[in-house]
């Protein structure tokens, strides 16, 4: 199956490229646009590429989108599934698995919420989890260098998600569903307007679900010992066993949110959202491939395997984690269409993020002793931009930025590990450590119609950025502190230019070049992060450097005819400075000094994404779309250190990304059916099919709404539907079943 879908991949390529070659010759400067008022996907509106309202179309980018209507329409749970079958998208299968944007995953892609960065504080990460699906009414992902415009973490692309605005008198909206797992969604909405200038909504979200088994425990045998129990257990490639594991991840999302809304005229509107996500995830019935002679499940002693090997359980490698975000995010936004200014100040508050973990268990029922670690961090960002539209032949954005970021880490012991609040009384926290980072930008862009089809985009930021007040204190049970270190400060600029230049020979096609220069600052944990001055820990690098990256493109988008679309981009990308953690070691010996987080490494990308859209009928419609991704990573040695020369495929990136659908919308009627394969992700020689590989895997989903009375509809939807079985690092859940009943009035 691999090889046939890799091959059609390889021919479909082929196809389109001859294609374009025709579109060059038949669709010149002279061919007409006809039936332009048939709406397709480049005739969506998007602000994130420019910062201006532009079509896809008009864009020399690759561009796509996802409405709140699709969302609704797939009945999904987090950001994630919204976004997974879009072009050089992947979305790891496992439990509450992230995403890759063109092999990048969230550290290096920016993502907003109605202007605002949400991405961590701590580790530049996205918590997924954090927006309410059911409040989006769209999300535009813009692939490629964006720092020109948006500065640090917009490397692979910026996901910009932008909540309703009630645009009717009143609206009432709610969804409830239920499917596999004990999988929950509920969620209510209203909006109305109060004097046709004030608008005031809110709306509660809970998603939740019992999850599966996907985390299991390993172990490597050893020749000699003693074994109190037998048993057959399952053994991977490299010889080691599978002995049981955590159990299933359960997980529950709660979200409130508020939005208020004042339009001084029909050109001018202020508006504040807030956004509140309590997030929680823990393991619950542990399991064992142990057995006593009564049958009974075994999670502590000695073992003696089919083989002759002998392993060792203990209770404590069968438990997992309770983990808790908890996060507020503010924004308010001030847009005046007259003027073309546009005003965005926010607030992302990460009051709690961490886990809880047991110390000293002595069964898998342990409720007693265990330690927290929790890393909240702040995000205050103000962003303002004004635009000059057709000032002679330009559109002329300028622009600042100011953000401040910080976390503060604390570690504590706890009476209970499963109760994040029973910090114990007599020697609770222990350490604590801190960070901040601050910046200021200046930004600015330039639209120019150089003559007739040309058109030059020229954009250029300036970052300052700097590094201070890092602590980290290592704290006694009376309190003193036995070490207080101040990790002192750094500071760096950074410039990114952008140009890109378009060639639209009529209104159906567009042809792009461009080159990107972006960075992403390092993740303020990797600066500060400190293990208490013992040999071998980990020391803070105050001076750690952005990674930065070069990203060249090109691309075309063609509007078939009046009902498909073509889009194609090629891009290739080197990132320098990349961030490795490095272990260094005493001159000439193997003695662990300490290790650190350094720029040592470089890496190369490359890829090709096509994306096809028709509609056949009125009702009836489809889409493919196939990325290549290739990536290599190298570093060169360094003495006393364990960087050795080396240059290797960063096989964290799927090699082959195929996405296809078709949709069926008449009457009360709508149906909806996508797929995807994804290709293995590990090396050549690796053994697939068991757990700890990234297997290959084509997996077909299905959706269907049904309108059975005037405002309700029945919505059925089954993921994995042929329940392919395959591992994303764990288990994957396999096939899974929802029913859902959704109200809009």
């Amino acid at each position: 199956m691999k090889r046939i879908l890799q091959k059609g991949a390889d021919l479909m390529f082929g196809i389109v490229c001859c294609i374009i070659c025709c579109g060059i010759v038949l669709c010149g400067p002279g061919a007409r646009a006809e039936d332009m008022e048939n709406k397709t996907n480049l005739d969506e509106m998007v602000v994130t590429a420019t910062k201006t309202e532009k079509y896809i179309q008009d864009i020399p980018a690759s561009v796509s989108v996802v409405t709140g209507d699709d969302i609704a329409a797939r009945n999904v749970n987090s950001i994630t599934q919204a976004l997974q079958m879009l072009p050089g998208v992947f979305m790891d299968q496992s439990a509450q698995g992230g995403l890759m944007i063109r092999g990048f995953n969230s550290t290096d892609v920016l993502v907003l919420i109605d202007g605002q960065p949400v991405n961590s504080g701590y580790n530049n990460s996205m918590n997924w989890e954090l927006v309410p699906v059911e409040a989006i009414e769209r999300i535009e992902l813009l692939r490629g260098a964006a720092s020109s415009l948006y500065g640090g973490r917009a490397v692979g692309g910026v996901i910009n998600i932008i909540t309703k605005q009630n645009k009717k008198p009143f609206t009432f909206n709610g969804v409830v569903s239920y499917g596999s797992n004990n999988t929950w969604k509920k969620a209510l909405y209203a909006d109305f307007r109060v004097m046709n200038k004030l608008s005031i909504g809110g709306g509660y979200e809970n998603r939740s679900s019992d999850g599966y088994r996907g985390y299991y425990r390993t172990a490597s045998g050893k020749s000699s010992g003693s074994g109190t129990y037998s048993a057959n257990l399952p053994q991977l490639s490299d010889g080691s066993y599978v002995y049981g594991g955590r159990g299933e991840k359960d997980w529950e999302n709660e979200n409130f949110s508020l939005n208020l809304k004042y339009d001084f005229s029909d050109f001018k509107s202020l508006k504040y959202t807030f956004m509140r996500s309590e997030n929680e995830y823990s393991y619950n019935d542990p399991f064992s491939y142990v057995y006593d002679e009564n049958g009974n499940e075994v999670f502590s002693g000695s073992v003696i395997t089919q083989n002759g090997d002998y392993i060792t359980l203990k209770p404590s490698k069968f438990l997992g984690y309770e983990g808790l975000r908890e996060t507020n995010v503010h924004t308010i936004n001030y847009k005046d269409d007259d003027n073309d200014i546009v005003l965005n100040l926010g607030l992302t508050d990460t009051r709690r993020d961490g886990y809880s973990s047991p110390s000293g268990a002595t069964s898998v029922d342990w409720d007693g002793a265990g330690t927290d670690s929790f890393y909240p961090s702040k995000t205050y960002n103000a962003d303002f931009h004004k635009a000059w539209k057709n000032f002679s032949k330009h559109t002329i954005i300028t622009g600042f930025n100011a953000k401040l970021e910080s976390f503060d880490q604390e570690r504590k012991h706890l009476d209970n590990w499963k109760d994040h609040d029973s910090v114990n009384s007599e020697y609770g926290l222990y350490e604590k450590h801190g960070g901040k980072a601050k910046s200021y930008a200046l930004f600015a862009q330039d639209e120019y119609n150089v003559w007739g089809p040309w058109t030059v985009f020229m954009g250029l930021r300036y970052d300052y950025y700097k590094k201070y007040d890092g602590y980290s204190d290592y704290i006694e049970a009376d309190g003193s502190y036995s070490r207080s270190v101040d990790h002192g400060e750094g500071d760096y600029n950074e410039l990114s230019p952008k140009i890109a230049l378009e060639f639209m020979p009529n209104d159906k096609m567009n042809y792009y070049a461009s080159y990107g220069h972006s960075f992403n600052p390092p993740a303020l944990y990797k600066i500060y992060r400190d293990g208490g001055g013992s040999m071998g820990s980990v020391t803070a690098n105050p001076d750690l450097e952005p990674e930065t990256s070069d990203t060249f493109e090109i691309g075309m988008k063609w509007k078939i005819f009046s009902k498909t679309d073509l889009g194609l981009s090629l891009y290739y990308v080197k990132t320098e400075d990349k961030i490795i953690y490095t272990t260094h070691y005493s001159p000439g010996t193997t003695t662990k000094l300490y290790k650190q987080y350094e720029n040592y490494g470089e890496e190369e990308r490359r890829g090709v994404e096509v994306d096809i859209k028709h509609q056949f009928t009125d009702a009836f419609g489809g889409y493919i779309n196939y990325a290549w991704q290739y990536g290599e990573i190298s570093q060169n040695k360094v003495e006393d250190t364990n960087l050795k020369d080396s240059e290797t495929r960063d096989y964290d990136i799927p090699k082959h990304l195929l996405h296809a659908g078709l949709s069926f919308n008449q009457d009360r009627w709508n149906i909806l059916l996508d797929s995807q394969y994804v290709s293995e992700r590990q090396s050549p020689d690796s053994v697939t099919g068991e757990y700890g590989t990234e297997d290959d895997f084509f997996i077909v989903n299905a959706a269907v709404n049904i309108d059975i009375i005037k405002n309700f509809t029945l919505q059925l939807s089954a993921e994995n539907l042929f329940d392919e079985e395959f591992y994303c690092s764990e288990a994957t859940s396999g096939r899974t079943f929802t029913a859902g009943l959704r109200f809009i009035y």
